[in-house]
């Protein structure tokens, strides 16, 4: 019973230090060319290529995802009080808010189809 345990613990170290390993290697990146873009975007994009080419197993990144995405709705919450500090500035420019959003949703969608019919050939 406790090799189990100990394997679950190693695989979620394991895990969650290869998703901090790609963290700060985005920061890194970010630090080091200076380009308005988040060290986590890069990160991320790197553990992207890392998967797709198959140089890490999905395997070792699911006991840390699949954790953190049980959760996902708790790291909304912080942001959701953070806009109640901002509502006045909401109110005064919600429809400029909504128009934006429903633009680039729909902008996000007709581009991710448009890539997935070309890829999918």
């Amino acid at each position: 019973m406790k090799k189990n345990i100990f394997i679950t613990t190693s695989e979620l170290v394991r895990s969650a230090g290869i998703l901090v390993l790609f963290l700060y290697l985005g920061k890194g990146i970010q630090y080091l060319s200076h380009l308005p873009i988040p060290g986590s975007i890069f990160g991320l994009l790197l553990l992207f290529l890392a998967l797709s080419l198959r140089l890490i197993p999905l395997d070792y990144i699911l006991p840390t995802g699949s954790f953190l995405l049980n959760y996902i709705t708790l790291f909304f919450v912080p942001v959701g009080v953070g806009l109640l500090q901002y509502s006045q500035l909401l109110s005064t420019y919600w429809v400029t808010i909504v128009v934006s959003s429903v633009i680039s949703t729909i902008a996000t969608l007709i581009s991710v189809g448009w890539l997935y019919q070309r890829l999918s050939k």
